[in-house]
């Protein structure tokens, strides 16, 4: 664990030395794809969790 915080200090730090529009082109993209992977297991989950109470009520359907 120490190596891996030690290793993000120093990205950081790297990061933190940037312009900020170097530090956008290089922050964007990472954050648009973590948004991404959390949206899409989001709804999954409820996907999943809407089907299954309507499993439960006995329902085909929406009516």
């Amino acid at each position: 664990m120490t190596a891996f915080l030690s290793w993000w200090d120093g990205v950081e730090l790297w990061l933190s030395g940037l312009g900020f529009v170097l530090q956008t082109l290089i922050v964007m993209p990472v954050v648009l794809a973590l948004a991404y992977g959390i949206a899409v297991v989001v709804d999954v989950v409820l996907g999943n969790g809407i089907r299954g109470l309507h499993w439960i009520r006995g329902n085909d359907g929406p009516r």
